[in-house]
C-alpha cells in the first residue's frame, strides 16, 4: 500500500481544533461564571449551593446531552455509510424526544424544587433556599437546555463546528453579562445566576438560523410516525457510555455532597468546589481536543478507513498532553490566585484550599487518559469497555476513594480535607489500570486501537496535489497496481479512468479551496471501490447535470455509467466519493 501523507486530513481535523475548544471552553464556562460571581457577590455558602445543585443540572442536561452524543455518533457511522434518510430520522426523533422529556422537567419545577433541596442539604435553612432557588430555574429552563446541547453536538458531526462553538460562545457571553447585571444591580440574588445561563442558551440560539440556511447540511427535520421513533434505540445504544455518565454523576455529586457534608461541613464543601471547577477548566481547554474524536472517528469508522483514525487519535493526543503540560504549570505556580478567584478570603480556609488543590493537581493526567479512552471507544462502538470506564471512575471508585482519603487524612492532620483530594487521584489512577486489564480480557492480541492496522482488503491509499500535471499520475499509478495484483485489463482500465476523470474535475471545479485529493482504490472480494475526498467547494456528483456553457465536466457522467454505485457524502468538511465496481 502507497501511504497517503494525511495532509489533507490533519488540515481538517486543525479546523475541528480550534471550535472545539472553544465549545468545551464556552460549556462548562456557565458553571465557573456562575460560582465566581456567585461566591464573590453573595457569599462562599451560596457558592457551596451551586454545587450542592449538580445532580439536579446532570437530569436537566441527560436528555439533550445522551441523546445529542450518542445520535451525532450514530449519525456519522449513518452518514459514512451514505444512510442519509435514516441519519435525518434519526436527528428528528432525538430533537423530539428531548423536547417532550424538557418540559415534562419544567412542569416538575414548582412542585418539586423545595423537597429536592431539603433532601441535597439534609436539613432547612439558608443554604437550603439558595440550592432551592438555583434549581428552580435550572428545571424551568430544561426545554431550552436540552434542545441546546442536543443541537451542538450535532453540528459537529453536521461540518459546522464553528457553529457549535459560536452558540455555546453567545450563550455564555449572554450569561456573563446578565450574571452581573442580576447578582449587582437586583434582588434576585442567587436565582438571577440559574435565569442568566437560561437565558443565555435561548437568546444564542439564533445562530441556528445560520446552520438551517446552510447548503452543507445532511440532516432535516422530518414527520415521523409513532413507529418510527424506535430508531432512537441508536442512539440509546450509541450514547450508553454518555447516559451511564450522566447517570454516574448523578450518583457521584449526591454522594460526594453527602460525605463531604457529614464529614467535613461547610467548609470541606467550600474546598470541593474550588477543586471541582479547576477540573471543569481543565476539561473545558483538553475537552475540546478529545471532542473532536466523536465528531470525526464516527465518519471514519462508518468508511473503514481505520489508517485516518489511528491519525485522528495520535493528533489529538499529542496536543492534548501539550495544553495539559502548560495547565498542571500554571495550577502549581498560581495555586494561591486560583483559589482567591473562587472567594478565598485567606485565613485556614484559604490554606486549606491551596494544599488540597496542589494534590488534586496529579489528577488530571490519568482523567485526560480516561476522557480519552472513553471518547474513543464509544466512537468505535466498543461501548462495553466505554460503559465500564464511565461508570468505574464516576461511580464505583470514587465514593468510597474519596470516604477512604478524608478517613485516613484525618488521623493524619486531624482534619482530613486533603483526603478529597487524595480520593481524586487514587480514582484516576486505578480507573486507567482497571480499563486496561478490562481491554486485555475483551480484546486479546489487539492493540489499543482495536481495529485493524490496515484498511480492509487490498489497498492503494495516495494523496496528489490538485494540480494538472499531478492528476496525469493518477491513471498511471491504478493501472500499475491493478497489473501487480493480478486485476483483469477491463476493471484496471475502469478504476483508472474513473479516478482520472474525477480528480480532473475536481481541480477544475474545486476552486483554490482544493489542495490535496486523496485516493484509495481497495480491491476486496469481487469488489472494486474507488473513494476519493477533495478540501474543495461543496460539489455533489450525482446531482450534476451537464451544462455544456458552465463547465466541461461530462467525464462524471461516463462515471455513472460504467461504475456499478456511486455515493457522495460532505462529512468532515470534505466531499466524500465512493465509486464501486
Amino acid at each position: 500500500m502507497e501511504e497517503r501523507n494525511n495532509r489533507l486530513l490533519n488540515a481538517k481535523l486543525n479546523k475541528y481544533i480550534i471550535p472545539g475548544i472553544m465549545m468545551s471552553l464556552a460549556l462548562q464556562l456557565g458553571n465557573i461564571v456562575d460560582t465566581i460571581f456567585v461566591s464573590n457577590l453573595i457569599g462562599v455558602e451560596a457558592m457551596s449551593a451551586v454545587t450542592l445543585s449538580l445532580p439536579v443540572e446532570t437530569i436537566v442536561q441527560l436528555t439533550g446531552y445522551c441523546l445529542g452524543i450518542g445520535g451525532s455518533i450514530a449519525v456519522g457511522n449513518m452518514l459514512g455509510k451514505r444512510d442519509k434518510e435514516g441519519a435525518s430520522k434519526l436527528f428528528s426523533a432525538t430533537f423530539i424526544v428531548t423536547l417532550v422529556v424538557g418540559i415534562l422537567i419544567a412542569i416538575c419545577a414548582i412542585p418539586a424544587a423545595g423537597p429536592i433541596a431539603r433532601l441535597l442539604v439534609s436539613g432547612d435553612g439558608v443554604l437550603t433556599h439558595y440550592t432551592r432557588d438555583y434549581i428552580r430555574v435550572s428545571m424551568l429552563g430544561a426545554p431550552v437546555i436540552g434542545i441546546g446541547l442536543m443541537m451542538v453536538n450535532y453540528l459537529g458531526v453536521e461540518n459546522h463546528p464553528e457553529l457549535a462553538s459560536a452558540y455555546l460562545i453567545a450563550a455564555n457571553v449572554i450569561n456573563l453579562v446578565l450574571d452581573y447585571i442580576f447578582l449587582r444591580y437586583t434582588p434576585m440574588g442567587i436565582t438571577g445566576a440559574s435565569l442568566s445561563t437560561v437565558l443565555g442558551f435561548l437568546f444564542a440560539m439564533g445562530i441556528f438560523l445560520i446552520y438551517i440556511r446552510s447548503d452543507k447540511r445532511n440532516l432535516r427535520l422530518m414527520r415521523l410516525k409513532f413507529s418510527e421513533f424506535g430508531i432512537t434505540k441508536e442512539a440509546i445504544i450509541t450514547g450508553v457510555p454518555m447516559l451511564i455518565f450522566m447517570a454516574a454523576n448523578f450518583v457521584k455529586a449526591l454522594g460526594l455532597n453527602t460525605i463531604i457534608m457529614n464529614q467535613l461541613g461547610e467548609e470541606g464543601m467550600a474546598v470541593f468546589t474550588v477543586c471541582d471547577n479547576v477540573l471543569l477548566i481543565v476539561e473545558m481547554l483538553t475537552g475540546g481536543i478529545i471532542g473532536v474524536i466523536p465528531n470525526v472517528a464516527g465518519i471514519l469508522f462508518g468508511e473503514k478507513d481505520y489508517v485516518g483514525i489511528r491519525v485522528l487519535c495520535k493528533k489529538m493526543l499529542k496536543y492534548s498532553y501539550i495544553l495539559l503540560a502548560v495547565i498542571f504549570v500554571l495550577i502549581i505556580l498560581f495555586t494561591e490566585e486560583i483559589t482567591i478567584l473562587f472567594g478565598s478570603g485567606g485565613g485556614e480556609l484559604g490554606s486549606h484550599m491551596v494544599q488540597a488543590l496542589r494534590i488534586f493537581a496529579l489528577c488530571v493526567i490519568p482523567y485526560l487518559w480516561n476522557k480519552f479512552i472513553i471518547s474513543y471507544y464509544e466512537s468505535i462502538e466498543e461501548t462495553a469497555i466505554a460503559s465500564f470506564a464511565t461508570f468505574l471512575e464516576n461511580a464505583v471508585v470514587v465514593l468510597p476513594a474519596t470516604l477512604v482519603g478524608i478517613l485516613v487524612w484525618k488521623q493524619i492532620d486531624g482534619i482530613g480535607i486533603d483526603g478529597i483530594a487524595v480520593g481524586f487521584v487514587a480514582t484516576e489512577i486505578i480507573t486507567v489500570i482497571a480499563t486496561y486489564i478490562f481491554r486485555k480480557i475483551k480484546h486479546k492480541n489487539t492493540s489499543f486501537y482495536i481495529v485493524p492496522d490496515k484498511n480492509p482488503g487490498i489497498n492503494l491509499d495516495f494523496s496528489i496535489k490538485s494540480t494538472m500535471e499531478e492528476a496525469e499520475t493518477v491513471h498511471k499509478k491504478i493501472i500499475e497496481f491493478c497489473q501487480e495484483q493480478g486485476a483483469s485489463k477491463s476493471k484496471a482500465n475502469l478504476a483508472a479512468v474513473c479516478a482520472e476523470e474525477m480528480t480532473v474535475n475536481i481541480i477544475r471545479f474545486g476552486g483554490k479551496t482544493s489542495n490535496w485529493i486523496d485516493i484509495n482504490l481497495c480491491l476486496e472480494d469481487d469488489l472494486c471501490r474507488l473513494r476519493i475526498r477533495d478540501n474543495g467547494v461543496n460539489f455533489n456528483p450525482l446531482e450534476y447535470q451537464y451544462d455544456s456553457e458552465d463547465f466541461d465536466i461530462h467525464g462524471i457522467e461516463l462515471v455513472k455509467k460504467v461504475s456499478k454505485s456511486m455515493d457522495y457524502i460532505r462529512a468532515i468538511d470534505m466531499n466524500n466519493t465512493i465509486i464501486s465496481f
